[in-house]
């Protein structure tokens, strides 16, 4: 069942040291609204985001997406979601580099839908997860039958954010950084075979004639 949509606007930024320096009204009332009352300004500001962000694999891809925004790839938006056990809400997510390393979050819900609660995050449960594959050397993640997309791609394609549980990551390699690589390994392979066919013979210590 859908209800009126919420318009408000939940924004928070982090400093170049990932912590928290500033969260809005609506961001501290929708703490609030949504069993986390303990999130008062005075406990979140001044604190690592990472404290608030559960899962390593989700704190791989914020960090991959910050390192992203501060490259000047910015604004950066994907969907995402964030459920309580009788709601279902889809959102979406904007970051924006701010001055001195800075990034502004704006989070906007999109859609909710009410529900009869249910313990839908029971971690005892044994949930089947699957591999996300993630090239260890440009950090794009292999989309199945698209193939390799940069990670803001895959979040939207793959709706990582809006995944319980989101799926393991398996770092590898992809075609074209292979491919890269090897050529650069056989470049200076060549380089190196060039430079000892053209070295001049030393003559060692003993060798050759005397005066």
């Amino acid at each position: 069942m859908e209800n009126p949509l919420d318009h408000r606007s939940f924004i928070w930024i982090i400093n170049d040291a990932d912590k928290l320096v500033f969260v809005n009204d609506a961001w501290l009332a929708f703490a609030g609204e949504n069993t986390a009352p303990q999130l008062t300004a005075s406990l979140v500001l001044d604190q690592p985001i990472w404290r608030f962000i559960q899962g390593q694999e989700t704190s791989y891809l914020y960090k991959q997406i910050f390192r992203r925004v501060r490259a000047g790839k910015s604004p950066v938006k994907f969907p995402f979601r964030c459920d309580s056990p009788d709601c279902r809400r889809f959102m979406e997510m904007q970051l924006s580099l701010l001055p001195g390393n800075a990034i502004q979050f704006m989070a906007q819900i999109l859609r909710q839908e009410w529900r009869q609660s249910l313990d839908f995050l029971d971690t005892s449960r044994d949930i089947p997860r699957e591999f996300l594959k993630i090239c260890s050397w440009c950090k794009k993640i292999n989309i199945p039958g698209r193939g390799w997309e940069e990670i803001t791609a895959a979040i939207v394609a793959l709706d990582l954010f809006g995944r319980h549980p989101m799926p393991r990551m398996t770092h590898t390699i992809c075609d074209a950084c292979h491919s890269a690589i090897r050529l650069e390994l056989n470049q200076e392979s060549d380089e190196k075979l060039n430079s000892d066919r053209t070295r001049p013979n030393a003559t060692a210590p003993g060798e050759g004639g005397r005066p």
